[in-house]
């Protein structure tokens, strides 16, 4: 390896504030796991998670006057990478020798077209970026480093082969907290992959299954609780529970090493638990599990290949509660071929249901996944509406629609959906904490419905 050189890594500034994940409470797992990678391997890194430091894009160029980095690498989501390229654009301006390194699933998914279309960064990491940013960093020759794309000495873009995922999770240091600030919340990951074949996810570690050892995650749980002391815990696996051997594993241990008392959440799928699962999850300190519900139509169902039935959701959901666990349901308006019937259909599904906690999102075709590929040909029923990454977001863009159902009616129906679930329920009390919780996005839902 060449000269190792500084890094300054950042979580891109929100410009749009709408869900909780604007404001988040936790810090970047992504910038967690690279920043103690890099540290470990003896490389100068420094970390700005804007939007838990809610700082915009000039705040974190003021930051950047004051010290000297040869790299910054900055993670951004689709509808993020608006804000990155706007931040990339001011880094470039004031400091044109530093290198710009995008990472995260839209560079993952579209490598060379995010480097056409955003002339300020000049490299894209693909996938898993612990071991591409060091060899970056460290002055690797950028034509042999596997997993990005960049731009040559003449301007050309560049595509290398996409690099193998990590196997050896333990091999992995533990996220670096104490580069963030303090945290109410911080997240866990027991194993990266998921098998699952859903159409409208581009399952960002890929479709392998990669654990880490029951040990390894325990003993990270315990420093974590130890060093920052957390109100919450969320396991932020994309199925905890995929093996259930494993997951019973790591209750036990949670409970034998005294760390039940520490709050915990997971997202699991309805068709791998049981209630001697959730029974432990309880004793181990689970206070909330979410599920993907998607529909409440079967067909649907089989076309986005979520592997699930109704009675199977309707079940996890109904065992969840039994075991005194919070629950949370998360819906999706706009599937390949919806219709205003099968739309009432999940909002009505939703309604029975009854859970805790619900999110209705209207359908995103992401980049790297198969509603993209459709959405792109006009397949399913779908007609893409904007090209700005801007308004590819789940709660309020307007990426799409379908030839049978204007956006418009998808937001109308979206709002039935929130509400009908609270007060079909008699949850009034419920419904005027959705109301106050939800203002500044109500009120951003008005104004983007009305504008349009």
């Amino acid at each position: 390896m060449g000269i190792k050189q500084n890094i300054l890594l950042v979580n891109t500034p929100s410009r749009r504030i709408v869900e909780a994940y604007d404001l988040p409470d936790y810090p970047h797992i992504g910038l967690g796991y690279l920043t103690a990678y890099l540290l470990h391997k003896g490389i100068e890194v420094s970390v700005i998670d804007a939007k838990l430091e809610r700082l915009s894009s000039e705040k974190i160029i003021e930051k950047l006057a004051h010290s000297h980095f040869d790299f910054v690498g900055i993670s951004a989501m689709t509808h993020e990478i608006m804000s990155a390229a706007y931040l990339a654009r001011k880094i470039k301006g004031k400091f044109n020798y530093i290198k710009i390194i995008l990472g995260g699933v839209h560079a993952t998914a579209l490598p060379r077209e995010t480097l056409e279309e955003f002339s300020d960064f000049d490299i894209t990491v693909m996938g898993e970026g612990e071991e591409t940013l060091c060899e970056i960093v460290s002055g690797v020759d950028l034509q042999v480093i596997k997993g990005i794309a960049f731009r040559d000495e003449n301007g050309n873009i560049q595509v290398n082969e996409k690099r193998a995922w990590i196997q050896d999770l333990d091999s992995l240091p533990f996220p670096t907290w104490g580069c963030f600030p303090r945290c109410k919340t911080y997240h866990i990951i027991t194993a990266r992959g998921c098998p699952f074949q859903c159409i409208f996810c581009m399952s960002p570690y890929g479709r392998q299954v990669r654990e880490r050892s029951v040990n390894n995650v325990v003993s990270e749980i315990k420093q974590v609780i130890e060093t920052y002391d957390p109100k919450l815990l969320r396991f932020n696996d994309e199925t905890f529970g995929f093996n259930k051997e494993r997951a019973h594993r790591i209750l036990d241990l949670i409970i034998e090493n005294g760390l039940h008392k520490k709050p915990k959440s997971a997202s699991m799928r309805a068709d791998l638990i049981d209630f001697d699962l959730l029974k432990k999850m309880k004793k181990a300190g689970f206070v909330y599990i979410d599920y993907g519900v998607e529909t409440g139509n079967r067909e649907i169902l089989k076309t986005i290949r979520k592997g699930l039935t109704l009675e199977q959701t309707e079940n996890a959901i109904k065992l969840t509660k039994k075991a005194k666990i919070k629950v949370g349901a998360n819906y999706i308006l706009g599937h390949p071929y919806e219709t205003l019937e099968t739309a009432r259909e999940t909002i009505n599904y939703a309604v029975k249901l009854n859970a805790d906690i619900n999110a209705i999102g209207i359908m995103v075709p992401y980049p790297g996944t198969q509603i993209y590929e459709l959405a792109k040909k006009g397949e399913g029923g779908y007609v893409i509406l904007s090209a700005n990454w801007d308004n590819y977001n789940k709660q309020l863009g307007s990426a799409l629609e379908l030839k049978g159902i204007k956006r418009k009616q998808l937001e109308i129906l979206q709002l039935i959906g929130y509400l009908k679930i609270l007060i079909c329920n008699c949850r009034i009390i419920g419904l005027m904490q959705f109301i106050i919780k939800h203002r500044r996005a109500g009120i951003a839902f008005l104004v983007n419905f009305f504008r349009k």
